[in-house]
């Protein structure tokens, strides 16, 4: 079992390299517009969480995001340890604290797990379940599935957040967001005359890809953490059937000695009868 999951783990790996650039890119963009907040490293070298800045009215007062969309990035596969709860755990912590209603919060689950765990709370927030994720290694036109079956829901947001889990190293993932915008959002991005002139439908059809784009990152990034949790789950899981083989052969050893003595008592007591 570690064995297979090796090995599905270092393709997840090795494509991962491949798709981070769909991931920087769309950031990059944000940060430069100015629709987030750049922020550099700390002292130990983690990389923040990316938060959408606030833009204030003409009267100077801060603008409220009326609508928002929560995408939890998971799978329809087990035994990989806690990557889908933790994700579950966060959109619950989050909702919670900002004691969300069901019309201008909606959740999308991606993989089967999520909804499992977050419909028994928030099954009003539900919007579009997608199935069928973790069997195969997700590409880009999943992604470009993922978000057209969003965008034909009918909902219209201000400002979303993809939650997943971003991978380190095969001992380490951490479950973060990354936040995306509609085209109104971006339009109106406080720094966004510093790009040259863009028509409306091209500003449309860059806010779709790079929504797809996000999708796709944030999918091979959980697909590499999952398969990464996954491999050592089944490491634990060897080693625990190596020491209950253990266990049962010795067992077997001690019942059928036991067997064989008092067979041999009962031979020899019978022989000094006669």
């Amino acid at each position: 079992m570690k064995m297979a999951s090796a090995a599905k783990f270092t393709k997840a790996e090795r494509e991962l390299a491949s798709a981070r650039p769909f991931g920087y890119g769309p950031r990059k963009f944000y940060e430069s517009s100015h629709l987030l907040k750049t922020e550099k490293k700390d002292e130990k070298g983690k990389e923040p969480t990316p938060e959408p800045v606030t833009q204030k009215t003409e009267e100077g007062r801060e603008s409220k995001i009326s609508k928002r969309l929560h995408v939890a990035v998971t799978s329809d596969r087990g035994l990989c340890g806690g990557v889908h709860s933790g994700v579950s755990r966060r959109i619950r912590r989050t909702l919670t604290e900002r004691k969300a209603d069901a019309k201008s919060n909606r959740i999308v689950c991606i993989g089967d797990k999520s909804r499992a765990m977050l419909r028994r709370h928030f099954s009003g927030n539900m919007l579009v379940n997608i199935k069928d994720i973790g069997r195969v290694a997700p590409v880009f036109s999943d992604a470009c599935i993922i978000a057209a079956a969003i965008a034909q829901s009918g909902y219209i947001y201000d400002l979303g957040d993809i939650y997943y889990n971003k991978y380190f190293t095969p001992i380490k993932y951490e479950t973060t967001t990354i936040p995306f915008f509609n085209k109104l959002m971006i339009e109106a991005a406080p720094n966004m005359s510093a790009f040259d002139d863009v028509d409306e439908d091209e500003l449309q059809s860059y806010s779709e890809w790079t929504f797809a784009a996000l999708l796709f990152y944030t999918l091979k990034e959980s697909a590499a953490s999952e398969q990464s949790a996954r491999m050592a789950a089944m490491d634990n899981a060897t080693k625990n059937a190596q020491d209950l083989i253990r266990k049962l052969t010795l067992l077997f050893n001690r019942t059928r000695q036991a067997v064989i003595t008092r067979e041999l008592i009962e031979i020899i007591s019978g022989a000094a009868a006669l």
